[in-house]
């Protein structure tokens, strides 16, 4: 699995592990085990040595909770990294954190080897959703975990938050809104509540036991979001994301824009060349394969340049800065019938959704690809 440094913008590392399961989460992950993660550890980097020289211009750690890791382990991680890549060209380094799981010693070390953005999953500041949610913070913890990392030295943080929440009227919202204001994040991330087929959130919807929100009245949520959020001073650039000006997430960005990546760990996903893979959700396989001197299974599909450009589409919308006419090259047709349902525009020359297009872009995507 040799890749050419200069290709790959961005890289990314999938820590497997949580304390326990959200309700909503379709993501792989298994429950933290001291032992098990230092074989994860021992296969990751077996995985990085095999992937050849990387310079990414970004890394991200995802997951899962890479915050569960022991202050140790994370050392132990960061510093594989920096003895296996070249820094030559990074400019962002991510961590996801789950509030509860950091300490003072975590955020030192972070900060120390080179982290520089800190992305946390706050979601909501009451308790009872929290609960609700299957979260294992409290809402105090997500302030607490600010300030250990502003101590630290980071001066990137973005705050996660879900909207269309059961058990949270309107009022709620805005205060969930207004409380993550408060804390001063460069970064807020918005994302609409989903009803993923194998979550404990869709047994109990199925069950009867749990009521979710109309989708009007989430659209009112995301819209709430838009309007206070623009009113502090934060640019809405991609559809679930806004910032302040120049703390926009590069490593995410990059995605949406079509560009080169390698996912390492269980469930990781990569993009190289003409085709795309992702390794298998199996971490004992994942290890199994590594050890054998063997890469992780891993399910493959070879690209097109016609699904390429259909990918740069429909990703492309996403984003606030939209997509060039040349990257539009055989869409015209769809986009002009869009453009007449009020969905796309195009101001300056580059199509863009609309503020409808952008509450119904899954519906654009499905139309693209017709």
């Amino acid at each position: 699995m040799r890749c050419a440094r200069d290709k790959i913008t961005g890289l990314y590392v999938h820590v497997p592990f949580c304390d326990g399961k959200c309700g909503y989460c379709a993501f792989y992950s298994v429950r933290y085990q001291e032992a098990l993660a230092e074989d994860y550890l021992d296969a990751l980097e077996r995985e990085l040595a095999a992937a050849g020289p990387l310079a990414p211009e970004t890394i991200y750690l995802g997951g899962g909770t890479p915050s569960v890791l022991t202050a140790s382990q994370l050392e132990r991680l960061l510093r594989m990294l920096l003895a296996k890549i070249s820094l030559s060209r990074l400019l962002e380094w991510t961590i996801e954190i789950n509030p509860g799981s950091l300490d003072a010693a975590k955020a030192a070390v972070l900060t120390a080897l080179g982290v520089n953005r800190f992305s946390l999953g706050a979601q909501a500041f009451d308790d009872r959703v929290l609960q609700t949610l299957g979260r294992r913070h409290a809402a105090a913890d997500t302030a607490k975990a600010v300030a250990l990392l502003r101590k630290a030295g980071a001066r990137n943080l973005n705050l996660d938050l879900i909207a269309g929440m059961p058990d949270c009227p309107r009022a709620l919202w805005q205060q969930t809104l207004l409380s993550a204001l408060a804390l001063s994040p460069e970064h807020i991330s918005v994302y609409a509540l989903t009803n993923e087929e194998g979550t404990r959130l869709n047994r109990r919807w199925r069950q009867g036991k749990m009521k979710l929100l109309s989708e009007e009245e989430h659209l009112h949520r995301l819209d709430m979001a838009e309007a206070l959020l623009a009113a502090s001073g934060f640019k809405r650039y991609e559809i679930s994301n806004y910032a302040r000006d120049g703390f926009e997430c590069r490593h995410n960005l990059a995605c949406w824009r079509g560009e080169e990546y390698i996912g390492l760990g269980p469930a990781a996903a990569s993009h190289v060349g003409m085709k795309r893979w992702t390794n298998c959700a199996d971490l004992k396989a994942y290890g199994a394969a590594l050890a054998r001197g063997r890469r992780p299974p891993r399910a493959v599909e070879k690209l097109t340049p016609a699904l390429k450009r259909q990918d740069q589409v429909i990703f492309g919308l996403r984003l606030a800065e939209g997509i060039t006419p040349e990257t539009a090259s055989g869409y015209e047709e769809s986009l002009a019938t869009l453009q007449v349902a009020g969905l796309v525009e195009r101001p300056n020359g580059r199509w863009q959704l609309t503020a409808r297009g952008r509450n119904l872009a899954d519906y654009v995507a499905v139309e693209l690809i017709r």
